[in-house]
């Protein structure tokens, strides 16, 4: 007996019922479903690399841009007056103000 595309559907979706296909069928949906699968498969390993790559980028970029407001950093320090440091330090010592 041929298998309709409802009863495919309604043994996929409750569990899948060899009875009501001929053994060739059978194989040629577990073939079918497996195929769909790895195609799943291949398009989500893509995706996940290509986001990867975007995020080493982000990274790169990010920690470039840390190690440059680390040297403007020490050089606005280096210049910065002890007035001014004293400040700085003042700022650290007080808790972080909540924005409610």
């Amino acid at each position: 007996m041929a298998c309709s595309v409802i009863s495919l559907y309604n043994q996929l979706t409750v569990g899948f019922d060899y009875k009501h296909c001929s053994g060739t069928s059978a194989v040629a949906i577990d073939n079918k479903i497996e195929q769909a699968m790895d195609l799943v498969k291949s398009h989500l390993m893509f995706a996940v690399r290509e986001e990867v790559e975007v995020l080493k980028e982000q990274i790169k970029e990010l920690v470039e841009k840390i190690s440059q407001l680390e040297y403007e950093n020490n050089i606005l320090r280096a210049a910065a007056t002890p007035e001014t440091l004293a400040k700085l330090q003042q700022q650290k010592a007080l808790p972080p103000s909540s924005s409610s």
